[in-house]
């Protein structure tokens, strides 16, 4: 309306000036013309107003952490940024964020940054202390027995939806993924060796196309192996691992379910057990050390 109202005004003041123009013999049309050529200039100028609003939208969007048109979400970029240096064992239980210097390292403000805390937060990797700041999560053996149960039931539930739906190009993604696990085994590479590993488990949850289910489980991999540290669960034989991610895939492969099921079941418990053992001997070995 703003637009037609003020096109409307400027419109009846250049009609209402012709007769002055011809009375004055000067040439109307040259007039005409720049009159209207200040009619298209105030339109424009009109319509750049009302974009403006919309940009400040964006603007503030963006300053937030959420970016229009498809970009990259600044939240994300920062979980995953924390994820990698907890990861890396750049971040270490009860060791306090530097979430200040990690904005400004980003090149993003506080606020996507502190976002991606709250989540994990939310998660149990992180926990907030008031007046103090954000802290790695300490290890809680319990916690990770009642993870590995949670893992154990979603797991097997999954398998009879991958096995219905799998055909023949799926059967070769989760062989090649399969593949990569075992010569990950063989580098020595505990963080390759580990990436492998949660790569097999999500390729295989994902033939099952089951979404919700799939988002559980990919967050339960980062509460286990972020939380917990993967040399925890990773102390035993490469060879262990590897077998049983094979008997999991030869089971898919024949199509069946209960030998699959049992498989998967039997490779959660060990690894479960393994991560359990490892946590209270760095328990207790912390609780010898007296500095």
């Amino acid at each position: 309306m703003e637009c037609v109202d003020t096109f409307g005004m400027t419109a009846n003041k250049l009609s209402g000036s012709l007769p002055a123009i011809q009375n004055n013999g000067q040439n109307s049309t040259e007039l005409i013309d720049a009159g209207y050529d200040k009619v298209r200039l105030n339109l424009s100028s009109i319509l750049e107003q009302r974009k403006e609003p919309k940009m400040r939208s964006m603007q503030t969007k963006k300053k937030n952490g959420i970016h229009p048109n498809g970009e990259k979400n600044l939240t994300r970029e920062a979980y995953n940024d924390i994820r990698r240096m907890i990861f890396l064992k750049e971040l270490n239980p009860g060791q306090k964020v530097a979430y200040r210097e990690m904005a400004e390292r980003l090149g993003m403000s506080l606020t996507p940054v502190v976002q991606a805390l709250k989540h994990m937060e939310f998660m149990g990797l992180v926990r907030h202390e008031p007046n103090r700041g954000f802290f790695i999560e300490q290890i809680s053996p319990k916690e990770v027995e009642e993870a590995y149960e949670l893992r154990e039931m979603l797991e097997t539930s999954l398998l009879p939806g991958v096995i219905k739906s799998l055909d023949d190009n799926d059967e070769k993604e989760l062989k090649h993924a399969l593949g990569e696990s075992l010569e990950a085994s063989r580098s020595g590479s505990l963080n390759l060796r580990l990436a492998k590993d949660i790569n097999f488990h999500m390729k295989l949850a994902e033939f099952s196309g089951q979404r919700l289910s799939i988002w559980i489980l990919r967050y339960l991999f980062d509460f286990l192996y972020l939380r917990f540290g993967q040399e925890l669960i990773f102390s035993r034989p490469q060879e262990s691992a590897g077998l049983e991610h094979q008997a999991i895939f030869d089971a898919v492969a024949a199509r069946d379910i209960s030998a699959a099921r049992k498989a998967m079941r039997r490779h959660i418990r060990n690894v479960r057990d393994n991560a359990l053992e490892g946590i209270q001997n760095r328990l207790l070995e912390a609780s010898q050390i007296d500095f």
